[in-house]
C-alpha cells in the first residue's frame, strides 16, 4: 500500500462533486447540499485545501482541510470510498494530511456515520504526533461530537 495525496484542481470540480454526493448522503442525509455547488465553493476558497487520496494510481477518497486563523486547521471532510475501506488507507491518509500541517486541529464527527466515529475515536489516539487529544461538543447539528488536538512537527522532540 502506498497512499499519496495530490491537490484537487478547480477544473476537477465535477469529479469532486461525484464523490461529495455519496459522502453527504452518508454523513448528513437530511442536509440539502448541492454537491456541484459545494465542490465549486471548496475549490475556489483560499482558506480551503482539498486533497485527493490515492492508493498507488487509484483515487480512493478525498480530504478537505479548512485553514483557520492563528495556524489552526479543521479536517472538515474526509472520505475513503466504501469499496476501499478497512485496508488501512484512511489511517495512512490521515497521518499524511495531519503531519503536513503541524499545529492545532479540530474535527467534527458525523452523527449519521458510526463508522467515522469509531475510526477517528481509535485512530487519532494511535497517531504518534497527536498531543492533547480531547473529545468535545459537536460544531453542527449533523455531528455527534468533536475532537481537538495538536500535531507536533518534526522540530518537537
Amino acid at each position: 500500500m502506498s497512499v499519496t495525496l495530490s491537490l484537487t484542481l478547480p477544473r476537477e470540480r465535477g469529479r469532486l462533486a461525484s464523490l461529495l454526493a455519496p459522502y453527504f448522503a452518508e454523513v448528513a442525509p437530511q442536509a440539502r447540499i448541492d454537491p456541484t455547488e459545494r465542490a465549486g465553493q471548496l475549490l475556489n476558497r483560499r482558506d480551503v485545501t482539498t486533497f485527493w487520496i490515492h492508493d498507488a494510481a487509484r483515487r480512493v477518497g478525498f480530504a478537505i482541510v479548512l485553514n483557520l486563523p492563528d495556524d489552526r486547521r479543521e479536517l472538515s471532510e474526509f472520505m475513503i470510498l466504501p469499496q476501499h475501506r478497512r485496508r488501512g488507507l484512511g489511517m495512512q491518509a490521515a497521518a499524511l494530511i495531519l503531519n503536513e500541517f503541524p499545529g492545532f486541529w479540530r474535527m467534527g464527527i458525523s452523527r449519521h456515520s458510526p463508522a467515522a466515529a469509531a475510526f477517528w475515536g481509535t485512530r487519532l489516539s494511535l497517531l504518534p504526533n497527536v498531543r492533547a487529544l480531547q473529545e468535545g461538543a459537536p460544531f453542527t447539528d449533523h455531528q455527534v461530537k468533536s475532537f481537538t488536538f495538536e500535531i507536533q512537527g518534526p522540530h518537537h522532540g
